[in-house]
């Protein structure tokens, strides 16, 4: 009884980091463009670069601070004491986006807030990247590994409906409702209580949260580390599943109000349609949390995208006439498929840790951890930066719809949108998801680690370890060793050029 107590308190613990993952991001996506043109009056393409040097920051430190908390030994443990040290950067980097001191210099502004943005990147990347390393030394089990996941997915989700709904409350309570510089004191508000939310989120981890004490002596730093994992084929296929499904959920995000605004008109049920989707995500998580101890950590995947891909089909038959009710009964199904691919996704990457253990003889949870972070940051870029292309050559400028919205008492869409965006608006947000979502499914189905074979390379760690062959192996699990890596065991235990 005890021991399953202490595990549900690190489950918790350990899903109370993902409430900054869930929120944090959410809450920049959704105000911080604004805040910066429509608060404190900067041009616009400003505010582009301040987020494009912060990308480019992102960069350096995301696969710097995953080696970093390899190499990491200290009495709180290599991935805990960043939790710990990072409690203060969030905090403060999350105020300081929302906050310029009374500055009114344009430059000054610019400077002030690429700075800040980049701090909160780095604040970011000093908890999140040892935070997705962390759970392959809280537990080897398989299933108890998607158990940790599904947890953490519920915090998450229940983060990003906080985040949709609280900070606007306390701008307009605090600011007023009209966009513009008298809302700065209800931006600095909102900032303070979600940073403090979030700082606490991360004392939560560190205190209720435990790392391996075995550890292997820290290694030097190679300029292949960080291209290394490329020749894991297992981490390769990952990719492919990972990166397609997050930056189809991107570009959903992205489109999506637009989609509700420009096409259906039905802008006033945005945050009903929006609110529906992050509950049923919620609910849905709990179901493929189950799904996957059963079947598998990809199988989620094989029911939740089909789904969300006849969902996206769906939006293509609503009109302005067609009932709200139907809209939330669409972003319902989209909900199955993002709880299946957020699941799905974070829960398989720890798996990849052991993988590359068989073929390498090391633990590179930080290299993995810290260079999918930062593909999957650059991916959804690059894919946003293409997507604003493609709504500037269909005659659709972001800037003037922004404005226009938060200052025209008599903005009307209708008037706004031609007909032909309103058309490429509407394929562009059905057709780039099922697209994404499609390669996604391929990737998923071709994904070879399961619980038998996932089992395999912990036994073959473990021979590899003791007697340095695998030799006391079955031949069914150096069958299933040899499928997930690719690899014949003469090329495993870091005897391949890798």
């Amino acid at each position: 009884m005890e021991q399953k107590k202490n595990t549900l308190i690190q489950k918790l613990s350990y899903g109370a980091g993902d409430i900054y993952g869930g929120g944090a991001f959410l809450i920049f996506s959704m105000l911080y463009m604004n805040y910066l043109v429509l608060v404190e009056g900067l041009p616009v393409v400003a505010t582009s670069m301040i987020v494009f040097i912060g990308k480019i920051w992102d960069a350096i430190t995301d696969p710097m601070m995953g080696r970093l908390s390899d190499k990491t030994r200290s009495r709180f443990g290599r991935r805990r004491l960043y939790f710990l040290l990072g409690i203060i950067p969030v905090f403060a980097s999350f105020i300081l986006m929302f906050y310029s001191f009374g500055m009114q210099g344009t430059m000054a502004k610019i400077f002030y807030y690429t700075f800040a943005y980049m701090f909160f990147g780095t604040a970011f990347t000093i908890v999140m990247v040892p935070y997705n390393a962390i759970l392959s030394d809280m537990t080897s089990d398989y299933n108890e590994r998607t158990s940790f996941t599904t947890v953490r997915m519920l915090f998450s989700g229940g983060a990003a409906l906080i985040a949709a709904i609280v900070p606007g409350m306390l701008i307009k309570g605090v600011g007023g409702s009209v966009n513009g510089p008298a809302q700065k004191s209800g931006y600095l508000v909102m900032a303070i209580a979600m940073a403090t939310l979030f700082g606490l989120c991360w004392l939560a981890t560190f205190l209720g949260t435990k790392e391996k004490k075995d550890l292997p002596s820290p290694e030097p730093i190679r300029v292949r580390d960080w291209v290394s994992p490329f020749a894991n084929k297992a981490y390769r296929n990952y990719l492919g599943i990972f990166l397609s499904f997050q930056v189809g959920v991107d570009l959903v995000l992205a489109l999506f109000i637009f989609y509700i605004d420009i096409v259906v008109l039905k802008y006033s049920s945005y945050e009903v349609v929006m609110g529906v989707l992050l509950v049923f995500q919620i609910i849905f998580m709990v179901i493929m949390g189950m799904v996957a101890k059963n079947k598998g950590k990809a199988f989620p995947l094989y029911i939740g995208i089909p789904i969300w891909i006849l969902a996206m089909l769906g939006f293509l038959f609503i009109k302005t006439d067609t009932s709200v009710v139907a809209l939330c009964i669409l972003s319902g199904f989209i909900a199955v498929g993002s709880s299946a691919g957020n699941l799905s996704t974070w829960s398989m990457l720890t798996d990849i840790f052991d993988v590359d253990e068989i073929r390498t003889a090391k633990r590179r949870e930080g290299v993995y951890s810290g260079l999918t972070t930062f593909l999957r940051k650059f991916a959804s870029g690059v894919a946003v930066l293409v997507l604003g292309f493609g709504l500037q050559a269909l005659g659709f400028d972001q800037t003037q719809y922004s404005m226009l919205k938060a200052t025209s008492t008599d903005f009307n869409p209708a008037t706004y949108a031609q007909s032909s965006l309103v058309s490429g608006i509407k394929w562009m947000f059905v057709l780039i998801p099922v697209v994404l979502l499609g390669i996604c499914l391929v990737f998923a189905i071709r994904n070879k680690v399961n619980k038998r074979r996932f089992d395999a390379i912990l036994h073959g760690i473990e021979a590899f370890q003791t007697e340095g062959t695998l030799a006391s192996l079955s031949t069914q699990e150096r069958d299933d060793i040899h499928i997930v890596t690719g690899e014949t065991e003469d090329k495993l235990w870091g005897k391949s050029s890798t």
